[in-house]
This record gives C-alpha cells, sequence and structure tokens, in this order.
C-alpha cells in the first residue's frame, strides 16, 4: 500500500534561458522627426549619446513610477538640431529572462482502464522579476538634468523604466480522470 501511494511520483521541467531583445532609445517630443525631412511622417529620430547609460544611475527608484530605473536616463539628450541622433538603433537591450517551470505528478491505477493523474504544476517557480517593454522614448532633455534626481522629468515620463514585467509564480494543482 506504501508503494502504491509513494512510489512512481514523476518530475518534469522546463528551463528558459534568454538574452534581452535589442531596443532603441528615440527621441519622442512633439516634432519627433528632428532632421525635419519626413513633415511629422518620417521615422523619428534617435536621442544623442552623451554619456554611459550602463552606468548606475543616480537613484533607483522613482516615486510614483513602478519597477527600478534599469538604465541611467542622464547618459541621453535631445538631438542636435536637424540630425538623427548618435545613439543609434538597437543599443541597448532589455534585461534577460530566466525562467523555471516544473510538475510533479502521478498516476493513480483505479483499475485496469481507469485512472487519476494527479499534478502539481509551478510556473516561474523561483520567482525572478523579469521584466519587460522598456520605456524608450526621450521627452525630457538637457543630458544630466534627466537623472532620476531631477524626478520631475522622469515621473512625467517613465524614461527607461519597465512598462510590465512577466507572470510571477504561479502554482496549480489538477487532477485528470483517463479512462
Amino acid at each position: 500500500m506504501a508503494h502504491r501511494v509513494m512510489g512512481g511520483w514523476q518530475f518534469s521541467g522546463i528551463t528558459t534561458f534568454q538574452t534581452g531583445t535589442p531596443f532603441s532609445v528615440v527621441n519622442q517630443a512633439f516634432y519627433g522627426d528632428n532632421a525635419g525631412v519626413g513633415n511629422f511622417f518620417g521615422s523619428g529620430s534617435f536621442a544623442d549619446l552623451i554619456g554611459d547609460p550602463q552606468s548606475p544611475p543616480p537613484v533607483k527608484f522613482v516615486e510614483g513610477i513602478p519597477g527600478p530605473l534599469l538604465f541611467n536616463p542622464a547618459a541621453y539628450a535631445a538631438p542636435r538640431g536637424l540630425t538623427f541622433g548618435n545613439s543609434g538603433r538597437n543599443s541597448l537591450r532589455n534585461p534577460r529572462r530566466t525562467n523555471f517551470d516544473t510538475a510533479l505528478l502521478k498516476l493513480f491505477s483505479v483499475s485496469e482502464t481507469i485512472k487519476f493523474e494527479f499534478r502539481a504544476e509551478a510556473f516561474n517557480i523561483f520567482n525572478h522579476t523579469q521584466w519587460a517593454s522598456i520605456n524608450s522614448g526621450l521627452n525630457c532633455y538637457a543630458g544630466p538634468s534627466n537623472s532620476a534626481g531631477d524626478s520631475t522629468c522622469i515621473a512625467a515620463s517613465n524614461f527607461l523604466h519597465p512598462g510590465s514585467a512577466h507572470r510571477s509564480r504561479v502554482l496549480q494543482l489538477g487532477l485528470k480522470f483517463v479512462f
């Protein structure tokens, strides 16, 4: 009897490691086509890179904006007049994603043709925060005044903050009737 209850459990899992997808820091001022070639219909322009976006920002969290500041906003400024900006396409990468999904299951036989399968599943079992949708539109300017210390500009735009996160830990139990 003990073997029927305690034996025969199966464990399965899926592990995902993904590098972050690239994204561009773009100029989102009222007239985003800074080069003046698109008459409001152009592809817009990038921001000017004036520092190291990977350097730690002066403040990690800004009041009123969920999620941390992932890059240094003081590294960017408005593009010079009639230019497309120098930060370039896909100059930054979203944070990497690490995810572990697991399942524990057992098949209980009632008769030769009737069985029950019990499943306990956990998605993102270690509850890693996985940020998504970084706000890459620069609409507050002047380089170092973009810093999180000047929270009026950052709070108005949430520039370089995540817009969302993937699901947190999800647990579920299931019972399947097999006949």
